[in-house]
């Protein structure tokens, strides 16, 4: 993939969400499963400490919401790109009691979006975001990024959207020319889906399948420990992938 087709798939997804802000909150409430399972794994976490969440592409901050019912403190950052998303979420949690929230707006296609965060958390989320990364390379290092945020004994779990599984899905592909995008630079698993509840605009997304979560996780010196499918009407639409630093040290003295 070129760089002129990488930013304009960028650029039509900076339009889609600004396109979409009101509609797509709207419709990001309900407490799906899979995620109510992701809510479950960070709270069988040990106490002590306040719990470091990193919430990388966090929308309207529904996870945040959904960790208040662990009833235990938790320090939750949330970054996202879409600043009328980041507002809506600052106000869907203001009144969270148990879950401590800050947001960041920040271009997670770029380099150093990274910088602001201190430290390393307890377990880093990327929801429904990945897929909107154009071109391995650039999935890439936000999964090497993930990754180095992540504490040692910390979690980091990645959900992709597998669309192209969905036979309703796929026939809803629209064409790379509706959206000026040049075919010959697409990848395997990319695609523009159109957006119609209230609204009409078009997103750039990608399946990231399991094989290329594999490779993922090799090339960013993590291991996977877990997968599992939920949600959608089908129930099995999105793909969530747990993975853990690999710990080079403690490997060489064995």
């Amino acid at each position: 993939m070129n760089e002129a087709t990488r930013a304009r798939l960028l650029e039509i997804n900076r339009d889609f969400y600004t396109t979409v802000t009101a509609p797509f909150n709207a419709t990001r409430q309900a407490h799906t499963p899979g995620k109510a399972r992701l809510v479950a794994l960070i709270g069988a976490q040990p106490e002590g400490e306040p719990l470091r969440v990193l919430d990388v592409g966090c929308g309207n901050g529904r996870l945040a919401f959904m960790l208040e019912a662990l009833g235990r403190p938790i320090d939750y950052v949330g970054v996202d790109a879409a600043s009328g998303l980041l507002e809506l979420a600052a106000e869907n949690t203001r009144d969270l009691i148990h879950v401590r929230t800050r947001f960041i707006q920040a271009d997670l296609a770029g380099d150093s979006w990274s910088e602001a965060l201190a430290g390393n958390f307890d377990a880093v989320l990327c929801l429904a975001t990945l897929q909107h990364m154009p071109g391995y390379a650039l999935r890439s290092r936000l999964v090497t990024t993930l990754g180095r945020l992540t504490a040692d004994d910390g979690i980091l779990i990645i959900s992709a959207w597998q669309f192209m599984e969905s036979d309703r899905l796929r026939a809803r592909v629209l064409p790379w020319e509706e959206a000026d995008v040049d075919a010959t630079q697409i990848e395997p698993g990319d695609a523009l889906l159109p957006w119609k509840q209230e609204v009409y605009a078009v997103r750039y997304v990608h399946q990231t399948t399991a094989q290329e979560f594999t490779r993922l996780a090799t090339d960013s010196g993590l291991r996977i420990t877990d997968t599992f499918r939920a949600d959608g009407r089908e129930g099995n639409l999105n793909l969530y992938v747990l993975l853990q630093r690999i710990n080079v040290g403690a490997e060489s003295d064995t």
